[in-house]
């Protein structure tokens, strides 16, 4: 009698944990599920927006997609600016909160700080002070290199085509590097003082104790942060690119986004718009499941 009500008692509590998730689950549904449904669905037709309803063409998107150059370049940007955001971010991130958690300046909290502000600037606000810094003309960095010596190194940061990814990779690192330095830093912050005091009784330094404790310790906080950079990369990338340089020159610096935003908003091509969006979700969960399942050797 006493198991068939702690059952009961049980299967109570779950349905009445469920019953606080029925909303939050209902509008996660009704503003990401169905649109990316929706856009699915899309994909499949040619549609315009000045008609109520679009002619099924089936897979001639997708194969449009194919021999498309421009979403093949676009492609290898987003894949060039995932590939080195992610390493200077986060190589960024874990040294300055591993110091600030092993070392107790006084400026450390002012520091963290200075740090986290461009994170929560507008992103469009950020995208417009890196251009003034950019330019070629009157521009901080260029102004810099020139009063070192160093005429040979400047550049039209946002008008060649062989610096213009790397230009855009600049910014959004250091719009990032606060958020992710703070998170890491509160991960360290968990990590016992008994262990590293341990260790540096062993005759650990601090190189071997970052390496042997504090980075496992923190692990699977990095591969959260991964996946979650991952994702959010993508949007700060679209507003930081059409802002600073609205695809660069020839299209060397077109993402993705910002063909897609293009090909809907001013070409008014919405099927085709919605077949690169898939191709951009597919990108991203892909690129989420490989980070995940190649981190999880590593833990541990």
């Amino acid at each position: 009698m006493s198991s068939l009500l702690k059952a009961k008692r049980h299967w109570q509590e779950i349905g009445f944990s469920m019953l606080y998730l029925v909303p939050t689950l209902g509008l996660f549904i009704l503003f990401c599920v169905y649109p990316y449904l929706q856009a699915f669905a899309i994909s499949f037709y040619d549609w315009s927006p000045f008609t109520a309803t679009g002619t099924f063409i089936g897979l001639d998107n997708y194969r449009r997609l194919i021999d498309d150059r421009v979403v093949w370049g676009a492609f290898l940007n987003n894949l060039f600016l995932l590939f080195w955001c992610t390493i200077i971010t986060f190589i960024i991130s874990i040294f300055f909160a591993a110091i600030f958690n092993r070392k107790n300046y006084r400026e450390n909290n002012l520091l963290k700080i200075i740090f986290f502000i461009p994170h929560v600037l507008s992103v469009t606000v950020v995208a417009i002070l890196w251009t003034f810094l950019y330019n070629p003309s009157f521009g901080i960095i260029n102004a810099g290199l020139e009063a070192v010596g160093l005429e040979s190194l400047t550049r039209v940061w946002l008008g060649e085509r062989d610096v213009i990814m790397g230009a855009i990779t600049a910014p959004l690192v250091w719009i990032s590097v606060g958020f992710y330095m703070i998170l890491f830093y509160s991960a360290m912050s968990n990590v016992s003082s008994e262990i590293y005091e341990s260790a540096d009784v062993d005759g650990a330094g601090e190189m071997r104790m970052f390496f042997s404790i504090t980075l496992p310790s923190i692990w699977e906080n990095i591969r959260s942060a991964l996946a979650f950079f991952i994702i959010s990369a993508f949007n700060f990338s679209f507003q930081l690119v059409y802002v600073m340089t609205g695809g660069g020159p020839n299209r060397a610096s077109e993402l993705l986004t910002t063909y897609q935003y293009e090909t809907a908003f001013r070409n008014g091509d919405f099927g085709y718009s919605s077949a690169i969006g898939m191709v951009l979700f597919v990108l991203t969960a892909a690129s989420v499941f490989l980070v995940l399942r190649a981190t999880r050797q590593k833990e541990g």
